[in-house]
């Protein structure tokens, strides 16, 4: 009587394509886990790390095409004529010779004749000309392979932010905190790599477009980069700028503030604002804590949130001397993020038909939960692909070279500061 002897069921043993369905499955940390569990696992990784990694970094980081503008940002994309800002053509090129695989601008409109089944991306397709003749003359940036572990590093720190958002986003009202929602991720998601393409360009050591701050109907590449979205999507940006500067407020300004132990010192008297009348407000706030607020608020996402995690090593002295050295002109001037937006909206006439404002709890990249949701729609489709003027509107010239200094706290040691406390944005009351 012969045995049969059968082997036990094993994962490794399973086809390729059900393997690559559970790798699809998984999100990056999985990914990873997954493949240190077996030298099969990890081979195939390693063979398809591309078909692996794109499909999940366009899911669970969409939109991915306007993280890659972060990520292929440089300082010749500001070289453009006219002052509209143009994104780049970021093509994906698995090996020599392949024909790409576009990966942004969006897909939509580029050629579908070849469709790979598992990226779901826009290949290049060199025999046929692609209709819409402002994308063919974007700047062209090629990746490879070699560019997906730098591009990880990228979507790390956007994890990180993502896990935060909530705390700060409600802070005022810390009962409502929750989990994102995942549209509501995809709209934190889409501001935050805003946030930070506009803060690499226009916030760092990179010079300047013009002396001045942003002004409605100026050419401007700051505020064309703005005319690209809808107004729904400047009030998502409107309340993720005005997060990051709550970071900046209730976590940088307590370490800034030479006066936090002295509970004998007198105060001015200060009104606290809500979030709506800080959103039309804050742009114009030159009070003590408002400038340092918004100067502060330049840092990009990397450095801030590595001073969020580790505050408590960050004395007075550390905190302005670090900002100093990483960014020598940090004092030259402020964020002029908000003043852009505000610029696109003003261009829009949008105080005509006014949009219902983030507040504390609701709104923004957060859903209101009502009939004001239905907004989003409403006001969603009035931006501006090339990043021009509004159609039938003008352009003004200005020689107008007005910017506010920043303010880093260094002589935080007079009575006439305010209390950092008191407030997202002071405004002094009528005595």
């Amino acid at each position: 009587m012969t045995s049969s002897t059968s082997e036990a069921p094993c994962l490794t043993g399973l086809p390729v394509e059900i393997l690559l369905d559970i790798y699809h499955q998984l999100d990056l940390k999985g990914i990873f886990n997954f493949a240190a569990t077996h030298r099969t696992l990890f081979e195939l990784f390693a063979e398809s790390k591309t078909s692996i990694l794109l499909p999940v970094l366009r899911r669970d980081f969409s939109p991915l095409d306007e993280l890659l503008q972060v990520y292929t940002a440089s300082a010749g994309d500001l070289e453009s004529p006219g002052g509209t800002y143009a994104p780049r053509r970021i093509v994906f090129r698995r090996h020599a010779g392949d024909i790409g695989t576009v990966l942004a601008p969006s897909s939509e409109g580029w050629p579908t004749a070849i469709a790979e089944s598992r990226v779901d991306f826009t290949p290049v397709v060199k025999a046929r000309k692609l209709n819409d003749s402002s994308t063919s003359s974007l700047k062209t940036v090629i990746l490879t392979e070699s560019d997906l572990g730098p591009l990880l590093k990228y979507c790390q720190l956007v994890l990180r932010w993502e896990e935060l958002f909530p705390q700060m986003r409600w802070f005022h009202e810390s009962e409502s905190c929750r989990l994102l929602r995942p549209h509501e991720a995809e709209r934190f998601r889409r501001a935050f790599y805003r946030w930070w393409l506009y803060g690499f360009y226009f916030h760092g050591e990179l010079p300047r477009p013009r002396v001045g701050i942003p002004e409605p109907y100026v050419d401007d590449i700051r505020t064309s980069q703005m005319r690209r979205h809808s107004t729904s999507e400047l009030l998502e940006l409107m309340d993720l700028v005005e997060t990051m500067k709550d970071v900046v407020l209730h976590y940088l300004c307590p370490r800034l503030d030479p006066h936090q132990q002295d509970d004998a010192w007198d105060l001015p008297l200060v009104d606290p604002v809500d979030r709506p009348q800080s959103l039309l407000m804050g742009w114009c706030d030159q009070s003590c804590w408002g400038r340092i607020v918004k100067t502060y608020a330049k840092l990009g996402p990397k450095q801030l949130i590595h001073m969020f995690e580790n505050i408590y090593s960050y004395p007075r002295k550390r905190l302005i001397v670090e900002a100093s050295l990483h960014h020598p002109n940090f004092t030259f001037d402020q964020e002029s993020i908000q003043i852009a937006i505000r610029c696109a909206l003003d261009e829009r006439r949008w105080v005509d038909r006014m949009p219902s404002l983030p507040e504390d709890g609701a709104g923004g990249v957060i859903d209101f939960d009502d009939d004001r949701d239905a907004e989003r729609v409403t006001f969603g489709d009035d931006a501006n692909p090339d990043g021009s003027l509004p159609p039938g509107v003008g352009s003004v010239w200005s020689r107008s070279q007005y910017s506010p200094r920043g303010d880093d706290g260094s002589y935080l040691e007079g009575p006439q500061y305010q209390n950092w406390t008191d407030g997202r944005f002071m405004v002094p009351s009528v005595r």
